[in-house]
């Protein structure tokens, strides 16, 4: 059977060289990071920004197109010659497709009404998207918010069905959004909370109000590093606990910091990892992998 075709690798020494060897794992080019620059933080009042910016700059347009053909009719007439055609304003095309963006829409639902309603000032926004409801409130209030869906008869979410976060190192004035997914069985109704936190704030643990929320908040903490106040048992649950950084920041390369460095089972030659290895910038260490007798 023929060999698979392996790219070539230019200047490959025959063996690691002598000599200590200091390697920044942070320099190494497939741990380069390209950070966002925008927010893509789902928000009804986002969305009517962004509308209501495009329009101006529709009409910015429109006003630029009319001011060129006053200047080039002016033109036209001091030489002599035929005045240009007027421009025509662009008419929106008719979109007869089945499928729509479900934008963010004006919430209209009874419990997000109830809600803004008992908290006032404490929520932030209120939307409804694709069918879901989403309400965000002050991050001081979060547990107040949670008691208040567990226990008003009215509302009656007896399940926290999910929490996680998300990293935002592009906004301004937070950091980080955690959600909270609430399910009432008997209701047959979703809920999703969500507060706005900067770094090094630390929200109020939900496991008084769901005692669920204990391990999710675990998780969050170990892949975010975002810390909540009054939890049971405030560690990590998927890294160890020396393991650099926090995997699912923004800031985090997809490949690692290097605190484990994956080996090919099944490149028996080795020739893969040293290709790896060469990518990565680290030519100098583990180039001989130790292999059980």
């Amino acid at each position: 059977m023929a060999e698979p075709d392996v790219p070539p690798t230019p200047d490959m020494p025959d063996e690691a060289p002598a000599g200590p060897y200091v390697y920044d794992y942070k320099a190494a080019p497939n741990r380069q990071i390209v950070m966002p620059k925008t927010v893509p933080l789902p928000s009804l009042r986002t969305y009517l920004a962004e509308q209501k910016a495009a329009a101006a700059a529709d009409e910015a347009k429109w006003l630029k197109m009319q001011a060129d053909f006053e200047t080039a009719k002016a033109k036209a007439e001091a030489e002599g010659k035929d005045a240009p055609k007027p421009p025509v304003r662009p008419v929106p095309r008719k979109d007869d497709n089945d499928m729509k963006t479900p934008w963010p829409q004006e919430a209209k639902d009874a419990d997000l009404l109830l809600l803004q309603e008992r908290l006032g000032d404490k929520v932030e926004e209120i939307f409804e998207q694709a069918g879901e409801l989403t309400c965000q409130v002050t991050k001081d209030s979060i547990l107040e918010v949670l008691q208040l869906c567990r226990q008003d008869a009215a509302l009656n979410y007896e399940m926290l069905a999910d929490q996680t976060a998300t990293h935002y190192p592009a906004a301004t004035g937070f950091a980080f959004s955690v959600v909270y997914h609430l399910t009432s069985i008997s209701r047959r109704k979703r809920l999703r909370l969500r507060i706005l936190v900067p770094e090094g704030f630390l929200p109020e643990s939900a496991c008084a109000v769901y005692p669920g929320a204990n391990w999710m908040e675990r998780e969050i903490y170990d892949m975010l590093g975002i810390r909540f106040a009054n939890h049971p048992d405030m560690t990590r649950i998927l890294c160890p606990e020396d393991w650099e950084g926090y995997p699912l920041r923004k800031d985090y390369p997809t490949v690692g910091w290097g605190q484990r460095d994956i080996s090919f089972r099944e490149d028996r030659g080795g020739r893969l990892d040293l290709i790896a290895l060469q990518k990565a910038g680290q030519l100098g260490i583990n180039l001989k992998q130790p292999k059980a007798d």
